[in-house]
């Protein structure tokens, strides 16, 4: 394979994901985001009988909504986030 034309330098993973809330209530307000490796981030929910459960998630820059993601195994969430964010007013444009 030969490059004709070189292009951007690559800067880690991305995909596109919808905005539906899955795994945190739903309600995700259905946005198409390009998501990178620099959004995600693990969450967890712990249950009575002991057991933890791991979640990749991000947080919808345009609703706030947090949606889980299954990201390839390669892909590891950058950490645990404090979840203080709000989404930024829409613009009235």
């Amino acid at each position: 394979m030969d490059v004709i034309k070189p292009g951007r330098a690559q800067k880690g993973w991305s995909k596109e994901f919808t905005c539906t809330g899955a795994g945190n209530g739903d309600g995700g307000c259905g946005a198409v985001l390009l998501v990178s490796v620099f959004d995600l981030y693990q969450t967890m929910s712990e249950h009575y009988d002991g057991s933890t459960d791991y979640y990749t998630t991000f947080r919808c820059v345009a609703c706030g909504v947090e949606t889980d993601v299954k990201a390839p195994v390669h892909v590891t969430p950058l950490g645990k986030r404090v979840h203080n964010w709000k989404p930024s007013p829409p613009s009235r444009d």
